[in-house]
């Protein structure tokens, strides 16, 4: 949901999985960014014990209004267990707003679909839900987006090159008209591969759920179904996790069930850590554990 929130963001709304301890700069120029450290375990043959600098990025927001700028690098994969390190532009936008709820935003933008994000700040734990901790939705492409974001309801459409020069296209509509309540739907319809992407959370007291449903149709290979349930409790600094997620995938003979329970801890305002253990069935690997120190500024 990156696109929508840099929208309102930049409408001087809020920016909270990405700027959790924004640094102003200047009156237009502000930075943020985190540090994600991991170490973890499996059980599958050989020695699969790692430990990495995930990822460190940095995201710089600049606002002349009613016009802004994002760009976030990306520096992942350092340490043992990773093949390669590597750098990239993950974001790129100039945005334009044409009132308090309607934006305009072009360059290198997230994917609208997924309840689990990209970034580590706004997942509930470290590991993705479905197969091989992968997420089932595409990441960032070059394309243009109008969006419209009120109190109550987001709409977004975003137009996009893919490969063979043909276009590629991504719709979304979210409800917030509930206190507590968000409803989401998405369509992708790309030369590859075709989708379609529902969740809804629900938060109450200390309470956050969550369920998710996507579906995916590659041109090429067998379509992809991908289920997750979710509960997360705060009390205080301290928070559990436990998700519960499936992957159906055509062709492929065992499906990918996963149960993931997740302590956390937020040490500052800066710094937060958790802990994971996941069982996985239908796969190569029955369980995995890691510990994960998250530093945001």
């Amino acid at each position: 949901m990156k696109r929508q929130l840099i929208a309102m963001f930049a409408a001087a709304a809020s920016f909270a999985t990405v700027a959790n301890a924004e640094i102003v700069l200047t009156d237009d120029l502000s930075v943020s960014g985190y540090l994600d450290l991991w170490a973890g375990d499996y059980d599958a043959a050989g020695d699969n014990s790692y430990t990495s600098v995930a990822e460190f990025e940095l995201a710089l927001s600049y606002t002349t209004e009613p016009a802004f700028a994002v760009v976030e690098l990306s520096f992942e994969g350092v340490g043992s267990g990773e093949s390669n390190s590597s750098v990239s532009l993950e974001t790129a936008i100039v945005g334009y707003n044409i009132s308090e709820s309607l934006s305009v935003s072009a360059g290198n933008i997230l994917s609208y679909l997924g309840w689990e994000t990209y970034d580590a700040t706004g997942l509930y734990q470290y590991s993705y839900a479905y197969r091989g901790q992968s997420p089932l939705y595409p990441a960032y492409a070059v394309g243009a987006s109008i969006d419209y974001v009120t109190d109550d309801y987001s709409l977004g459409l975003w137009l996009g090159d893919s490969d063979g020069g043909k276009v590629s296209i991504e719709a979304m509509a979210k409800y917030t008209g509930i206190e507590g309540v968000t409803l989401f739907a998405a369509y992708a319809d790309d030369p590859g591969y075709e989708t379609i992407n529902f969740w809804a959370s629900y938060e109450t007291g200390a309470f956050t759920f969550a369920a998710e449903y996507i579906d995916v149709d590659p041109t090429i290979g067998g379509d992809s179904e991908g289920y997750l349930f979710m509960m997360n409790y705060a009390f205080e600094n301290a928070g559990v996790t436990l998700r519960y997620s499936v992957q159906e995938d055509e062709g492929v003979a065992e499906d990918w069930e996963q149960i993931t329970i997740s302590p956390s801890y937020t040490f500052t305002d800066n710094l937060a850590g958790l802990l994971e253990l996941s069982f996985v069935d239908g796969d190569s690997a029955d369980y995995y554990w890691g510990a994960e120190l998250l530093y945001t500024f």
